[in-house]
């Protein structure tokens, strides 16, 4: 039996069963909560507040059961009798909008930018090698690793707190239940009150991932697979892009063993380090990862480009941490796990047997 009588607002945020009571999805669930809530008077501010919260960060959206409620309500004989009459000039308006909807989409998808990229009021940008520490209007703080770039829009800490984020960042936000803190990227989207947390999404990847610190963030798909997932602290979720006709190509795993989503937890090494936040002290945390793996990391790192002569070489693995070394340094270094031989011709690092 949980013992919720100390539970604080984030605590029953993170329950799934409080979520589908908030939502209104299951039957079961509003029930059990109902109950509860009648049951324990001297936590009706605490709820009160989680489902307030709930309710900003799944975007204002009315519970679904009382959608529908409300829907059958006002889907009497009268307004059937009224649809019927008018369903000529429906299917007009209708082909008008599918016309109109067209054109938009045509536009969205020709000039490669979404209706947020439109109004985007400043871009923060980091090279190969670089990291940049920015300080955003409302106080919070982002690290921004190499390759990346952080877009804020014009009414950003006025009417809302909204970021596109490309590749990766370190976020520490300020806390403000009024304005919850959205990251856009190119496969999620995450909703925040006041956290710590790490975004990877660099499109060149096969996968965009999220890993929390402290706090409450829930994320959603942007093609809608997958739902509404709140994370706990120490949790990290990996979207998997669809698998291209190149990549079935490429791969030595059939393309059908690819998940869409892992939840799992971040890695802790010995000293406490989190592994995928390392690289905000400026360090390579490798931990039993394939040499095809940390071929993204190093070539982003040290502004290379990493080339296998054999398949069979991208299957070494490696531990290691790297902080201060230059790329001959690292490839010397991994020579002594595996064996095998490098080349480096100005950028490009060729690795054979």
């Amino acid at each position: 039996m949980i013992d919720r009588s100390q539970f604080n607002a984030e605590d029953f945020l993170v329950d799934n069963t409080f979520q589908q009571y908030c939502a209104g999805t299951d039957k079961l669930c509003v029930g059990y909560w109902e109950r509860y809530i009648a049951a324990h008077p001297e936590q009706a501010n605490v709820i009160a507040e989680a489902k307030k919260i709930h309710f900003i960060l799944s975007g204002n959206k009315r519970p679904l059961n009382h959608q529908v409620a409300s829907l059958k309500q006002n889907l009497n004989s009268e307004t059937v009798l009224k649809i019927a009459k008018h369903y000529n000039w429906l299917k007009v308006a209708g082909a008008i909008l599918l016309v109109v909807g067209m054109g938009l989409l045509y536009r969205i998808y020709d000039t490669g930018k979404t209706p947020l990229n439109v109004s985007v009021a400043r871009t923060f940008q980091t090279k190969s090698g670089e990291r940049k520490k920015i300080t955003l209007p409302d106080g919070s703080i982002v690290l921004l690793n190499a390759q990346s770039s952080l877009s804020i829009g014009k009414e950003f800490n006025e009417v809302n707190r909204e970021v596109v984020l490309k590749g990766e960042g370190y976020f520490d936000v300020v806390h403000n239940k009024n304005k919850p803190f959205k990251v856009r990227t190119e496969e999620f989207n995450i909703n925040v009150l006041g956290t710590a947390f790490n975004v990877k999404a660099y499109p060149d990847e096969i996968s965009s991932e999220a890993t929390l610190i402290r706090g409450l963030i829930t994320m959603e798909a942007v093609n809608g697979n997958g739902g509404t997932i709140t994370l706990k602290p120490s949790q990290k979720v990996t979207f998997y892009k669809p698998v291209t006709p190149k990549e079935i190509k490429k791969s030595l795993k059939p393309a059908a063993t690819r998940p869409e989503i892992i939840i799992n937890h971040y890695t802790l090494i010995k000293d406490s380090t989190i592994v995928e936040t390392a690289w905000t002290q400026n360090r390579i945390e490798i931990y039993d990862q394939d040499f095809d793996d940390i071929r993204e990391v190093l070539e982003k790192w040290f502004n290379v480009e990493i080339k296998f002569t054999n398949p069979d070489i991208e299957k070494y693995r490696f531990t290691a941490t790297f902080s201060h070394e230059s790329i001959e340094q690292v490839m010397s270094a991994l020579q002594k796990v595996e064996n095998f031989k490098y080349e480096i011709k100005g950028n490009v690092v060729i690795i054979s047997k």
